[in-house]
């Protein structure tokens, strides 16, 4: 069976034909118009992104619902958010979704045992005070140092994502990343819902 080779060429570049909002943005951009702002928003609890396009010196806007095609271009394409604050809230939803994945993966009591134990070390200053208040101090076992291990991962990309392909500078990219650790923290996501019991005394 022959296969269609520009199409999956396009698709290679642009994403998968079946993300029609992704599409139509790709489109106007295209026909020339421009991303002058970007904003999350998330009305009825579904984070979506409204997007200010500009075209002959005329604003309009479109909305694209939040999905990892969308932030994959955005980061291709070093699409930033109007703002540090608007910055900070994508990487609090972009960490919950990593988290939560990683989170299935070792369980949460384990999870939860490698950001009170990495994040100190690491040392975001706010990410570090808000995991110590919640979650106290957790035990160290080989299952929290294999969670670690991700963990750095997880972190790592955020911060490439920042620095390498959004073009923040090195103190902004810091500040970005350890609010949106702080926040992701302070929410008490759903990875870490479930009481974390204390490890038993020596």
């Amino acid at each position: 069976m022959t296969g269609d080779w520009n199409m999956w060429i396009r698709q290679a570049l642009e994403g998968p034909e079946g993300e029609p909002f992704l599409r139509l943005l790709k489109e106007r951009l295209r026909s020339g118009s421009q991303v002058v702002g970007v904003r999350l928003e998330s009305p009825g609890g579904a984070p979506e992104y409204v997007i200010t396009l500009s075209l002959l010196k005329q604003l309009s806007e479109m909305r694209v619902p939040h999905s990892e095609a969308f932030t994959v271009w955005s980061f291709d394409t070093g699409t930033r958010m109007v703002d540090e604050r608007q910055e900070l809230e994508r990487f609090v939803l972009l960490l919950s979704e990593r988290f939560a994945a990683l989170a299935r993966e070792v369980g949460p009591e384990v999870l939860a045992s490698a950001l009170v134990n990495y994040l100190p070390v690491l040392g975001p200053p706010r990410a570090s005070e808000e995991a110590r208040r919640r979650m106290g101090a957790l035990g160290m076992n080989n299952a929290t140092l294999r969670a670690i291990t991700k963990l750095e991962a997880v972190l790592m990309n955020a911060a490439r994502s920042l620095g390498r392909s959004l073009k923040y500078d090195e103190a902004t990219t810091g500040r970005i990343l350890d609010g949106a650790l702080a926040q992701w923290l302070s929410r008490k996501p759903r990875p870490l819902d479930r009481d974390v019991p204390n490890p038993p005394a020596p």
